[in-house]
């Protein structure tokens, strides 16, 4: 599954983008093209589209959350989580990201959304960072000892053993195993590829051979392309298309590790194998044929199940249940391994059943196979559907203001307010805080002021006191803290806090300008926001 080719064809296609497109599928086309100049395969291609579309979605809610710019918080996610993942393409990003944030501005609603993004961002990729994906490979190749055996490297022998997003573990809708090859499925799904996805196939049609090359590609962008076919449709918000895209990334990548799972679980033999080796089957109807070779080239994966079934059934179970009783506009997508054409479908199940078509013409899968990928696939896609994976709301925190394992995030609030201080003695000293908190969806739950008090809009409140700090991660912010917390009002909402992480602050630092006896006094307010996470232990 690792296709390399020139970018040109998505860069026109990037260069045509629809009048409705969004900052979400604009940065998706981006993200894409990076992927392709990588040369990365495809499961870690997939892996790194949903570590960014993940880290796009929270973006999104945190930059609505803070009203901040949206535009900002997307491009500065972006920018943070690919410079991680595909550090050799630094310029590019760089470029890329200075072209969107050249377009904004610099007003405090855009420093702000970018500081979101970037916060957003390095969650993520602190979740994520021991998902299994750098392990070590241990699969030694099937050999008599002594005897010599192709040695190409497989691909991605470890990705079964990930830590999923939305699964609970890769074996969880691991297929039972490949037809017998007593059966008469084995001779049914032999003798069709034999006689249909052979180089010099005489039984393929022209259109079969065209969906065949349309699919050789398998990065993520011609996916995605599908999705852009419904985000881009009229009417949808930024924050519908965020979600989707992390749904549909997520489905993807847990698809993969499913697939991986079976695959080297079961280690079924590939058609050019097969073929070639027809005469050891221990059949009469399977009939070897020396020389045998597929139309695209064979992945150095097992065999079963087919992994672009589970792809294409995972993001199309994401769009039905997205669509809901609305249902679908056209899908469409284009391949660069059919010269940029663009295939369009008028159903989910037309545009899967086409992809499970094309691995059988294309000379590389069994029917049964891809059979199994699209069952496969829609229940890893149901799963993404019922909701979208987030990061834990510490992940990735400095290790100065941990909570110890016994703590127990309650939830996350964010603030918006100032910093107060006085000139007293010559210098500015800190007197209170001055904000109103908000919960996840934006909507005000309380307040921040002397003390330091969090009062809850059901009259909880809880007071804290200082145990740790480090430096703020933004020039100019208010450090990051550990706070342990009482309860000093009637049970309610924050009654049950025992300690606050102060996080993610933007300003609030105390005046640069001198304080002189002449000020003495003076009073000066500065903005700042920070999310809070309310613990318990």
């Amino acid at each position: 599954m690792k296709t390399y080719f020139s970018i040109s064809t998505l860069a026109a296609l990037a260069a045509a983008l629809p009048a409705h497109a969004d900052v979400v599928t604009t940065w998706n086309i981006t993200a894409g093209e990076l992927l392709i100049q990588s040369r990365m395969g495809t499961p870690p291609a997939v892996r790194a589209m949903a570590i960014v579309q993940t880290a796009v979605h929270e973006a999104v809610a945190d930059a609505q959350r803070l009203q901040a710019s949206t535009d900002a918080a997307v491009a500065a996610a972006n920018r943070t989580a690919l410079l991680r993942l595909l550090p050799q393409q630094e310029a590019d990003i760089s470029a890329a990201y200075r072209k969107a944030m050249d377009k904004l501005g610099d007003a405090p609603a855009v420093l702000e959304g970018a500081a979101a993004g970037e916060h957003a961002a390095r969650r993520v990729l602190a979740w994520r960072a021991g998902d299994g994906a750098a392990a070590k490979d241990v699969y030694r190749p099937h050999a008599a000892s002594g005897q010599y055996v192709p040695t190409a490297p497989v691909a991605t022998p470890q990705w079964g053993q990930r830590k999923p997003w939305l699964m609970s573990d890769g074996a969880q809708f691991r297929p039972g195993p490949p037809p017998a090859l007593d059966s008469e499925a084995w001779m049914r799904d032999f003798n069709e590829v034999k006689a249909l996805g052979g180089k010099t196939s005489s039984q393929r049609t022209p259109a079969q051979t065209e969906v065949a090359k349309f699919w050789e590609f398998s990065l993520p962008p011609i996916y995605f392309g599908v999705l852009r076919s419904v985000a881009d449709a009229p009417g949808r918000s930024v924050v519908q298309n965020a979600k989707l895209f992390a749904a549909a990334a997520q489905a993807m990548d847990d698809g993969l590790i499913a697939i991986m799972d079976a695959k080297y679980h079961y280690g079924f033999w590939r058609p050019v194998t097969a073929v070639r080796n027809a005469d050891r089957d221990g059949r009469e109807d399977t009939a070897l044929e020396a020389g045998w070779a597929p139309l695209i080239d064979t992945p150095m994966h097992p065999e079963y199940p087919s992994a672009h079934s589970v792809l294409a059934a995972s993001l199309g179970e994401v769009l039905k249940a997205d669509a809901g009783d609305k249902g679908l506009p056209e899908l469409w997508t284009s391949s660069p391994t059919a010269h940029g054409a663009t295939h369009r479908w008028t159903s989910v199940e037309a545009f899967t059943e086409e992809v499970s078509l094309a691995r059988i013409w294309a000379g590389i899968h069994y029917r049964t196979s891809t059979q199994v990928g699209l069952a496969m696939g829609r229940r890893v896609g149901a799963l993404a559907a019922q909701r979208v994976a987030t990061a834990p709301a510490d992940a990735g925190l400095p290790a100065g203001i941990a909570a110890g394992s016994a703590a127990k995030v309650l939830e996350r609030i964010s603030a918006r307010g100032v910093q107060i201080y006085e000139c007293r003695a010559d210098a500015w000293q800190f007197v209170a805080p001055q904000a109103t908190l908000f919960d996840a969806s934006g909507r005000p739950i309380g307040t921040h002021d002397a003390g330091p008090h969090w009062l809850a809009t059901d009259g909880s409140r809880v007071r804290g006191a200082v145990q740790a700090k480090v430096d703020a991660t933004q020039a100019g912010a208010i450090p990051w803290l550990l706070l342990s917390a009482n309860s000093v009002g009637p049970a309610g909402r924050f009654a049950g806090v025992t300690a606050i992480q102060r996080v993610n602050t933007l300003g609030g630092a105390a005046p640069q300008r001198s304080c002189a006896a002449a000020e003495a006094g003076q009073v000066e307010k500065v903005p700042y926001t920070a999310d809070y996470l309310m613990l318990a232990s």
